[in-house]
């Protein structure tokens, strides 16, 4: 839920085609369909849950899609993510796309509701007023956007404070950030927001009731306005990402330090404990070097400057990718048969900490861990504890974003 948000990535050169490719009907029930072959494209793919048109294929529905379609947003994606119930998409020139439920206006089109009863928007929209963005972030229903004159702005919902313009009122079109210049990452949370500033800081806000906004304090109280997250003076910070209830933090030394919840182990301390108000050490990395980390619901992922992947907390549903279902791992495990990888992502899932993992490894889209709804990708909705390849079309795949029992890439 992040430009990491659910999910860190690292952007290739855009492969550009022909608009998209023949929907694939992936069907349900855990079978193993066998979709009709499809030329290689460009643009964005989903797959997964439906209920909310969260696909972005023109439609709302039960019927999980286990393989992925297209979305319907022309080629010239440069990144894409996703929340609860909502995806994002940042286009080439500089505007971003959205679609799905949107009931606490996280599409910032301009409304919270649309003829459907519920609030969901199944076929993609342009978000009000907006350009010249960057970067990319989903919480669960909010959104944020990272400009490219470093500023940030926010829309969806805000009972928690967590689109940081000094209110608690939901905005259905986006609203600028209080206070925040030289931004150069943002991420986003259930309902807290993180940003990256230029100068190797990080800022946070939103709710802290398990120190997700990492200033030392906890607090049921919604916290508005961006704050400081403390003791990374003299640690300057490269890349950040934030779970459901948890951030990460990667260095330029290529260490990882973590904040909030730590009930899995997922801050890779080597222990469980209730939360972590400051940011800690990633023992559980001792003698790698990081490139990027992935934030997921109660458990995360590392990308090694050597190309492979290393997960540590929540593992029964696969997430880690270990060829185990052994939940919790407090010590980092390999996930196994990757190689070359050039960006990953962690997922949420909404009843109990699982999620799907993402990654990419040349032209290729690997996933494992939680496939209740499809969002493994692979034609089945049976868990994995082993990466396998998602049945893409996408012709160079260069993002990808694990959302709640949603996928998407492009």
């Amino acid at each position: 839920m992040g430009a990491a948000a659910l999910g860190a990535a690292v952007t290739l050169p855009l492969a550009l085609g022909a608009y998209g490719a023949p929907e694939v009907d992936g069907g349900g029930g855990g079978g193993n369909p066998k979709p009709a072959p499809t030329a290689p494209h460009a643009g964005a793919e989903s797959w997964g849950a439906n209920s909310v048109g969260q696909l972005g294929i023109g439609i709302a529905s039960q019927l999980d899609r286990p393989t992925p379609v297209t979305v319907h947003i022309p080629d010239g994606v440069r990144a894409v993510d996703g929340g609860l119930g909502h995806g994002l998409a940042l286009l080439t020139n500089g505007t971003v796309k959205s679609w799905g439920l949107n009931a606490e206006g996280e599409l910032g089109q301009g409304f919270t509701s649309a003829a459907d009863p519920f609030g969901n928007v199944p076929e993609p929209g342009s978000v009000a007023g907006l350009s010249g963005v960057k970067a990319i972030a989903a919480g669960y229903r909010h959104s944020l956007a990272l400009l490219t004159n470093g500023t940030v702005v926010a829309w969806g919902d805000n009972d928690r404070g967590q689109l940081g313009d000094g209110t608690t009122e939901d905005r259905n079109r986006p609203v600028p950030v209080t206070g925040l210049t030289g931004v150069k990452a943002v991420a986003a949370g259930q309902s807290f927001s993180l940003a990256l500033l230029a100068n190797g800081t990080v800022k946070a806000w939103g709710d802290n009731n398990a120190g997700e906004l990492g200033n030392g304090t906890t607090s049921d109280q919604p916290q508005p306005t961006p704050v400081d997250v403390v003791g990374l003076t003299g640690r300057k910070v490269t890349a950040i990402d934030s779970g459901s209830v948890h951030s990460l933090a990667l260095l330029a030394n290529g260490t990882v330090v973590g904040w909030g919840s730590n009930e899995f182990g997922q801050l890779g301390t080597g222990v469980q404990t209730p939360f972590e108000s400051t940011p800690v050490d990633a023992t559980v990395l001792a003698g790698v070097k990081v490139r990027a980390v992935a934030a997921g619901d109660g458990y995360s992922l590392a990308l090694l400057r050597r190309g492979t992947v290393k997960g540590w907390g929540v593992n029964a549903s696969g997430e880690l990718g270990d060829g185990t279902f052994v939940s919790p791992r407090l010590q980092a495990v390999d996930t196994v048969g990757l190689t070359g990888v050039t960006a990953i992502a962690a997922g949420k899932n909404f009843e109990t900490p699982a999620g799907q993992s993402l990654a990419i490894s040349g032209n290729s889209v690997f996933a494992w861990g939680n496939n209740l709804s499809g969002e493994v990708g692979d034609g089945t909705q049976t868990n994995r504890n082993t990466p396998v390849a998602v049945r893409s079309g996408l012709a160079k795949p260069h993002s990808i974003a694990a959302a709640v029992n949603f996928s998407l890439a492009s």
